[in-house]
């Protein structure tokens, strides 16, 4: 089974997974990002981030490869 890793970023740093979580393709990968973001944004950061336009998730493969960006508006952004 693939193993993907979640790095998210403010914009300005990025915060970086090392473990990764094993899933079986991009149908999971996609529900686990959707999870993590409303997680993160729901949580007691809330109160001190009011601006999440520059926050952003990374899904990175094993290989290294970018296989997923998403904003935590949670609209898919295009990989360069």
């Amino acid at each position: 089974m693939p193993r993907y890793y979640f790095h998210f970023s403010d914009g300005e740093r990025i915060f970086i997974d090392a473990i990764g979580l094993e899933l079986v393709g991009i149908a999971a990968v996609r529900k686990r990002v959707n999870k993590q973001v409303r997680d993160l944004k729901g949580s007691q950061s809330e109160r001190y981030i009011q601006d999440w336009s520059d926050w952003k998730m990374l899904v990175i493969d094993a290989k290294g490869k970018t296989v997923l960006e998403v904003g935590f508006d949670l609209t898919p952004r295009p990989l360069n």
